[in-house]
Order: C-alpha cells, then sequence, then structure tokens
C-alpha cells in the first residue's frame, strides 16, 4: 500500500488496501510517532471530529511543545517515531506538523483535531484527484457549549470536499479541503453554507541524497471552538480559526546520524476579535535537534526548542526548552519513543521553569494498531488565553481486519492546562475528549460512515469569553453522526 511522505520517516499512509472510494473520517494526522524505525504504520491518533472537520497530531497531537504531527496512525497519525529522526519536530521524535500542534497547547489528533484524516485509494498516476460529497445526520445535546439551559438540535450536514495527490520521484503531494453546510431543525438561525472548514496540504522534497525538505499547512474554521483550538479546549460556541504552517529539513550527516531543523507558525483566532472575548494568539516556534543510531534498535535524540507566545491581553512569553531522549524498537511490533528535559519560560521579568515530555508506545496488531502518549509542554489555553502547562495523555485503537470494507477507530484524549504564575489569565481547565468512528464500504465508490464524539470540559478561573456567557468553563456535549459518503478518483498519467 503505497503512502505519502511527509518528510523524512513521517508519511501519510493510505489505509485502504485496496482500490475503491475515499472517505473521510473525522481528520487524522499521520505522525512520526506512530511508525516503527521500518516506517510501518505502528499507531493511529484520531483528530476531532467527525468527518471533515479539524486535524491534531496533536496527537495529533497531544498538548506539548515540541513534537506532534505524529501520525497518529495518520494522524496527524500513524508515521512513528521509528523515523523520528526527520520529524523535523524542535527537540524531539516528533514530526514537523505535531511539533506544531503539539508545541502549541497540544492539540491532538484526538480533540481538533479533533486526529481520521484521510482514506484514500492509492494513486494509480503521477497525479489522482478525488472530489467527494458526504451527506450526514447529527445530533447534538449541547448546540451552544453552555454549562446551563442547553439546547439540543438535529443537524443535517452537505460537506463536499477535494483530495489531491501527486508523486513523482523525490516528490510527494498530498492536499486536502472540504467544508461543511448546516441546516438546523430547530435553531434556523444558525445555518449556514460553510460552518466548518477544512484544508491540509503536505509537501515532500527529496533535495538530495542525503536532505530532504518538507511542508505541512493545516487550516481549520468551526463554530464548535474546541474543534479549532490547538488545545482542544472548548470556549463555547463562537467562530474559531487555527492555522498552522510548518517547515522541516533534515539532513542525512552520516550513515547513523541526521540533523534536522523545523519551523512552526500557529495562529489562532476566536470570535471577532479585540474587547473582552476570547484571547486569539500567535505561536511562533524554531527547533534543531540530532539523532544518532546507536543500535539496529535503539535511537538517540537530542534538540532544542524555542517558542515565542503573542498571546491578546497578556505578556509576550519567550519558551527555550532542551530535550533528550530516544527510540527504541522492543519487538518488530512494539516500539517506544521518550524525551524530557527542562523548559524555561521568561515574561515581563519573570522566570518559571517546567518539566517538557513527550512519550510515545506503539504496537502493531494482527487487527490493526493501537497507540499511547503523553506529552507536557508550554503553550496556550485556546479561546481562554494565558500562557499555560499544558499536559495530555490518551491513546488511539484502530481496527482494519475485522471485517472486509470496515474501519473502526476509538481515540480518547484527557488534556490538562494550568496557566503559568505569568499569565494575567487565571483559567485552569481540565478536557476529555472521546471520538468514536466506523467506516464501512458498501459499494467501489459509496460508504457508510458513522461516529460519536463526547467533549467533557471541567474548569475554574476567571475563564468566561465572549463566545459563551454561561460559564464556558464547564461543558458536557455529545455529537452523534451517521450519513453516507460517495467518492471518485480521477487518474492522471
Amino acid at each position: 500500500m503505497p503512502s505519502v511522505p511527509v518528510g523524512k520517516g513521517d508519511k501519510i499512509k493510505n489505509l485502504s488496501d485496496r482500490p475503491g472510494p475515499w472517505y473521510i473520517l473525522g481528520r487524522e494526522i499521520l505522525s512520526a510517532h506512530h511508525r516503527d524505525r521500518a516506517g510501518r504504520d505502528v499507531s493511529r491518533v484520531p483528530a476531532s471530529g467527525f468527518g471533515p472537520t479539524a486535524l491534531n497530531a496533536t496527537d495529533a497531537d497531544s498538548d506539548s511543545g515540541c513534537p506532534s504531527y505524529t501520525r497518529h496512525s495518520v494522524d496527524p497519525r500513524r508515521a512513528h517515531a521509528a523515523n523520528r529522526v526527520d520529524d523535523g519536530c524542535p527537540g524531539g521524535p516528533d514530526t514537523f506538523w505535531n511539533a506544531a500542534q503539539r508545541s502549541d497547547s497540544g492539540r491532538t489528533a484526538a480533540t481538533a483535531q479533533p486526529s481520521d484524516f484521510l482514506y484514500a485509494p492509492a494513486p494509480q498516476g503521477p497525479l489522482a484527484v478525488t472530489p467527494s460529497l458526504a451527506i450526514t445526520e447529527q445530533f447534538n445535546d449541547n448546540v451552544f457549549q453552555t454549562h446551563s439551559n442547553k439546547q439540543s438540535d438535529f443537524i443535517t450536514q452537505f460537506t463536499p470536499g477535494v483530495l489531491l495527490q501527486a508523486q513523482q520521484p523525490g516528490f510527494q503531494l498530498l492536499s486536502n479541503f472540504n467544508f461543511t453546510a448546516q441546516i438546523y431543525a430547530k435553531n434556523t438561525e444558525l445555518d449556514s453554507a460553510a460552518n466548518q472548514l477544512y484544508f491540509l496540504t503536505s509537501v515532500f522534497y527529496q533535495a538530495t541524497q542525503r536532505v530532504t525538505l518538507s511542508l505541512t499547512e493545516n487550516l481549520t474554521y468551526s463554530r464548535n471552538s474546541n474543534l479549532a483550538a490547538i488545545s482542544g479546549v472548548s470556549s463555547g460556541r463562537e467562530a474559531s480559526w487555527s492555522n498552522v504552517l510548518a517547515p522541516a529539513v533534515a539532513v542525512q550527516l552520516t550513515p547513523r546520524t541526521n540533523w534536522r531543523t523545523s519551523g512552526a507558525y500557529v495562529l489562532e483566532r476566536f470570535g471577532s476579535g479585540g474587547g473582552r472575548g476570547s484571547q486569539s494568539s500567535n505561536t511562533y516556534r524554531i527547533g534543531t535537534g540530532f539523532d544518532h543510531t546507536l543500535t539496529p534498535r535503539l535511537t538517540l535524540t537530542a534538540g532544542y526548542d524555542f517558542a515565542y507566545l503573542d498571546i491578546e491581553h497578556e505578556p509576550t512569553a519567550f519558551n527555550h526548552s532542551l530535550l533528550v531522549g530516544g527510540t527504541y524498537q522492543l519487538t518488530p511490533t512494539l516500539s517506544a519513543t521518550a524525551t524530557a528535559g527542562p523548559s524555561l519560560t521568561l515574561t515581563d521579568g519573570d522566570t518559571e521553569v517546567t518539566p517538557a515530555a513527550h512519550v510515545r508506545v506503539t504496537k502493531t496488531m494482527s487487527w490493526g494498531f493501537m497507540s499511547a502518549f503523553y506529552d507536557q509542554a508550554i503553550g496556550t489555553n485556546g479561546g481562554f488565553g494565558g500562557i499555560s502547562n499544558n499536559q495530555s495523555f490518551g491513546g488511539n485503537i484502530t481496527v482494519t481486519t475485522l471485517l472486509r470494507g470496515l474501519f473502526l477507530d476509538l481515540s480518547p484524549r484527557y488534556s490538562i492546562t494550568k496557566t503559568t504564575g505569568a499569565s494575567r489569565s487565571n483559567s485552569d481547565i481540565n478536557a476529555l475528549n472521546v471520538i468514536l468512528s466506523a467506516r464501512y464500504q458498501i459499494g467501489r465508490y459509496v460508504g457508510l460512515i458513522a461516529s460519536y464524539q463526547l467533549l467533557h470540559q471541567t474548569g475554574s478561573g476567571n475563564g468566561s469569553t465572549s463566545g459563551s456567557s454561561n460559564n464556558a468553563n464547564d461543558i458536557d456535549q455529545n455529537l452523534v453522526t451517521f450519513g453516507v459518503q460517495f467518492g471518485y478518483p480521477i487518474n492522471f498519467y
């Protein structure tokens, strides 16, 4: 089954093991954390949300400082640290995309990104274009994401999209765009032709035998703020944008040693901006590191990550992280990656030292794959603003061989965000995101899709925003979605 590299060692892998229709089950991102040393996909972390919603390596993306475009066995999700060396994530064995995601709050695939990315057919030529259309019905028991006075509704959704795949020697391109029009049964004032929008492009270029270049662009728009926030934290129902632009360079210095450098620009926008509402932010990251293969099973990693956090109504913050660790292949199907070190945050004359850590364990099974992760890093707290110490842990279970044409995916993620002493905001948020999705191919170009998504969020502090007047800290939301999707691949030779 062909795959599309997004960085040396990081690949976006087609889940389908045979030609056929293309489907989207939420959003997944491949991440280096989920691939073994040979580059095989050994884990998966779903993005948050069903259907073509937003993406998250971070484990996913995960709430970590650097690494977090792991292919959560897409995902942001399936590439694993095996190719850790080239993930380009500053200071860690993660893929460059995750690095950006996690670095910022750690949105993992499980939340926003809400971590399926694409179920695409293998391209038959150098260029393949796959238009698709999903028609779904969704039940939302808390449309406005409020603590009290919850309002439920049935929502009819139409999601047109297009997938572009290009392959040439030394060059790979994968690009996906889709948007969702929604019609509400009761709250008709919320009807819109584009209540959700998702765009992801990943480019890989082998400049020379030893040098590889990669670039990832991920844009998410949603009225459900937790689907757009990198951290997966909800600040209520409001127009929310996030964009991650992450370039990376990997150089093979010797047969055993690789040098990598990467950057990331992460933008988050909530509400109309300005005033006393949700706080938007810009985060700039750059990092570098080395990976040395000590034995066929053990690879050592050392890296440095610098971050500049510009958060609305907050003092400017500078973060420095030094991470060391490695990747160990326990068995042909089981691998573990761990990096840790000190993280120094400077702002307004205040200095704070916190731990930073990124841990991944991935396992390939006869019926699919599973993974678990833990991340800790300095980032943002979604629309609540503030410089926060973000922790997240969770996992992913993907079943691909239970029944021909059936794919099942379970991705839980628990996030803990605590504002630092330098932050003017005071919002400590705990959020549980669980995504269960399924797809069943009933025809060559037709498939049935379904998903369940849970958001359970609690918090304390002065974290109310303009997007939700009823104590947005505490939110419970259940989304049940089912429908049909059509996709037709067009190959150009």
